[in-house]
């Protein structure tokens, strides 16, 4: 399985797992109604039918979960649709229930509460729509059905608690909703400070390696091939020296961004250290991989960032080939070494590798 069906599984997990959670307010609501109908406030045909549409809307949403049908839609959690069926059926229990009018309340609470968790405020806003649309027709259902035996005060009196609460709970909701999308907000911007390198906007140090550890794990499991280059502005010092840190932390940002441009979407650039960079190419052999590094060289090449205009910013490279069974340090060690010798023999030129030696 790969990595990206992997993590497909656990998601589908995950929805499960709410849903499941989502049903055993079903199974509370069915027993707060057996107690009604133990004291004689619902009748045992009306908990029956309402215990099988409670039922059976649970087989078909679990029977969607689990044949990965969810997945063909924009929200594979099918929260929305959950949260309207949901309310489909409180209206049922109003109109079954002559005398279980009560529950309306605490159940579209707990609607608003399953919702809150996923839904945005214009989610929410369509929902409370609904809710208040269902309950109107199930009210007039009410009325219809048990006619002048209704209590007209009491019944007045429960549609403005149900409209005032469930407005109430969608503007509740409509806040928290807002809250969990700025900390998921905040979230990411940790997360981004945590792996990004500020400087370059390219992944830090820890993350470049952690990025290669997964690569080399991915390779034991499944094979394939993997290279790496090791990147190194030449003469980076006397840019520093001569031009002052300000210019020199201009080209480390255009160096990254142009070995970026050349590189494809699958292929992690790091700054491994100083004036250093590391990048993971998956899939590549090595003659790909020199031709990559090539089009490194001519792309920085290019560059025009230092004040003369005839000096050029070059880069050096060293590649090299995993190999099964090679750990992490062994393989940077080895592109290492070929980085040196680039920088022996003149700069501004890929090396490759020595084969690794077992």
């Amino acid at each position: 399985m790969t990595d990206a069906a992997q993590l497909q599984s656990r998601k589908q997990a995950v929805r499960l797992r709410r849903f499941l959670l989502a049903s055993t307010t079903y199974a509370l609501g069915l027993l707060i109604l057996a107690l009604c109908s133990a004291f004689g406030l619902l009748a045992v045909a009306d908990l029956a039918r309402i215990g099988l549409s409670f039922l059976a809307a649970n087989l078909v949403f679990y029977a969607v979960f689990r044949s990965g049908w969810n997945l063909r839609f924009a929200d594979p959690s099918l929260t929305q649709v959950q949260v309207c069926v949901a309310a489909c059926l409180v209206g049922f229990i109003l109109v079954w229930g002559e005398h279980v009018h009560f529950v309306a309340v605490p159940f579209y609470s707990s609607i608003f509460v399953f919702a809150m968790l996923q839904l945005n405020t214009r989610q929410l806003v369509a929902v409370e729509l609904f809710v208040l649309g269902t309950y109107g027709v199930a009210i007039a259902l009410r009325m219809n059905r048990y006619g002048g035996s209704l209590d007209l005060r009491i019944e007045a009196i429960d549609a403005a608690v149900v409209v005032l609460c469930s407005i109430w709970f969608a503007f509740a909701a409509s806040y928290i909703s807002n809250l969990r999308e700025r900390l998921r907000e905040s979230k990411q911007t940790i997360e981004a400070l945590a792996t990004r390198d500020a400087m370059t906007d390219t992944w830090n140090r820890r993350h470049i390696d952690a990025l290669l550890a997964s690569e080399l794990q991915r390779k034991e499991r499944i094979g394939g091939q993997l290279c790496v280059a090791l990147i190194d502005l030449d003469h980076f010092k006397s840019v520093n020296d001569r031009y002052g840190h300000l210019t020199g932390d201009a080209v480390l940002q255009q160096v990254a961004h142009a070995m970026k441009q050349q590189l494809r979407s699958v292929d992690p650039l790091g700054r491994f250290g100083g004036e250093e960079f590391l990048a993971l190419l998956p899939g590549a052999s090595l003659p790909d991989a020199r031709a990559c590094a090539e089009r490194l060289l001519r792309g920085v090449a290019g560059l025009s960032v230092l004040p003369d205009a005839a000096s050029r910013v070059t880069i050096s490279i060293g590649l090299a080939e995993a190999v099964l069974g090679e750990p992490a340090e062994g393989l940077l060690a080895r592109a290492d070494g070929a980085l040196y010798r680039a920088k022996h023999e003149g700069r501004n030129r890929v090396e490759l590798a020595l084969r690794a030696v077992h």
